[in-house]
């Protein structure tokens, strides 16, 4: 068979075993954000933003993620809250943010296919309101819960923990909103006569 009648046979087997390699994973919509949303305005001269964050275990599929879990749930601290006071400050800290992996616990047996892996997505934001002496006037905290199983591969771990995270954000932010409206009631400037909005502020506090 003349060389370039063999080329061209080839070329259609070559073409079909490019097609068929996937894509690259991308990010599994927008960035993590909540500027669009209504601001939670508190009566209060400034927020803090506690930078000191829960620190990931070995098991955690959410540390290699962008933003991590402990990320996001500070990001719509951030996003949120805005101070329309004269007085008293608001402390936002992240208490805990996780992806916990673990094995499904299968059939067992030799001849068993994969059970898979279980990702658990943990998250929990809080809000104090301190005086101009550090003592707590009242507090809100709200958490978040989620898990889903997924194939045991490093492709489908990340997705995984990705999509998992966006909607455990997502019941964090609706929650976060009704506990403050709850238990902050008399520190919103709602119906008060508002401010200026200070500027939020970040804050490094002592390790207890």
């Amino acid at each position: 068979m003349p060389h370039s009648r063999r080329a061209l046979l080839l070329l259609p087997a070559t073409l079909a075993a490019c097609a068929s390699t996937p894509p690259a994973p991308r990010e599994d919509g927008p960035p993590i954000a909540y500027r669009h949303l209504t601001q939670i305005r508190l009566d209060v001269a400034r927020i803090d933003i506690e930078e000191r964050m829960p620190t990931p275990g070995p098991n955690d599929a959410g540390r290699d993620l962008n933003p991590t879990p402990a990320q996001a749930v500070r990001i719509m601290g951030q996003d949120r809250l805005a101070a329309f006071g004269t007085e008293h400050r608001a402390r936002f800290s992240v208490t805990r943010a996780q992806i916990i992996r673990s094995r499904n616990q299968g059939g067992g047996g030799v001849f068993s296919s994969d059970p898979g892996e279980r990702l658990l997505c943990q998250l929990t934001a809080r809000v104090d309101i301190l005086d101009g002496n550090d003592r707590r006037l009242g507090f809100a905290e709200a958490s978040a819960e989620r898990s889903r199983s997924i194939e045991s591969t490093a492709a489908a771990r990340r997705a995984g923990a990705e999509s998992l995270l966006r909607q455990t954000m997502f019941d964090l932010n609706t929650e976060f909103e009704f506990q403050i409206r709850r238990a902050l009631r008399p520190y919103l400037a709602d119906n008060a006569a508002a401010a200026p909005p200070a500027p939020v502020a970040r804050e490094e506090l002592p390790r207890t």
